[in-house]
């Protein structure tokens, strides 16, 4: 990926720049650590360029938390969300970010307001089912994260977490009825499969935790091909 940062062509550069942007600079020589800065002023010029836009304020805040800069995120994410108030990704990222400095307080507030800004935005009911599990509120957090698998039917990832919430509160059964229809719905997730190789091994359903575990095997042996 470093050589990517000495690339002719600049959205190239930016974009090495971008993934790379999270590595101490302490694990870095000298001359990584300057071809790493460079590129990443480059990057921040190019969203500056463009600062009237919340999808830039939204980058640059990105960035700014990848490399530990929390005042600086913090402020681009609030910029954003002034330059338009319902640009959904600046309060999720915002509330990202204080769940990294261990703020959940702060940033269920942000979710919350997102909600009755976007009520209908399945990220965000992600996103706070998420948060609320981790505080200890996990009655509404499977309210949350239940929401968000209707909100986006498509989304594997909700379907997963919710249905891990659902086993972390005992309700394991019920886990295994979501897993099973997620199953039907995306055949080839392997989180999925391995969730109900577990629940129902956990259960002593061997017959079922044998046939999801031999699907699972051929699936991996598939994509390892």
């Amino acid at each position: 990926m470093f050589p990517l940062l000495n690339d002719p062509v600049r959205a190239v550069r930016i974009e090495a720049a971008r993934v790379l942007a999270r590595i101490p600079q302490g694990d870095l020589d000298n001359d990584l650590r300057t071809l790493l800065n460079n590129g990443i002023e480059e990057y921040i010029a190019s969203q500056q360029s463009s600062a009237e836009r919340p999808e830039a304020q939204v980058n640059l805040g990105n960035l700014y938390a990848a490399r530990g800069q929390t005042d600086e995120a913090n402020s681009a994410y609030r910029i954003a969300m002034e330059l338009d108030p319902a640009f959904i990704p600046a309060y999720v990222n915002l509330a990202n970010l204080y769940r990294m400095n261990h703020e959940d307080t702060a940033g269920e507030r942000v979710l919350r307001k997102a909600i009755s800004i976007a009520p209908d935005n399945a990220a965000v009911h992600h996103a706070l089912g998420l948060l609320l599990v981790r505080t200890g509120q996990t009655d509404e957090a499977l309210q949350e994260l239940e929401r968000a698998t209707r909100l986006d039917t498509a989304n594997a990832r909700y379907i997963y977490v919710y249905a891990i919430a659902l086993g972390s509160s005992d309700k394991v059964k019920q886990a295994i009825l979501v897993l099973q229809g997620a199953h039907n719905q995306h055949p080839q997730n392997t989180d999925i499969l391995s969730a109900l190789v577990a629940y129902h091994r956990d259960l002593g359903h061997r017959k079922a935790a044998v046939e999801y575990a031999e699907k699972l095997n051929r699936l991996l042996q598939n994509q390892s091909r």
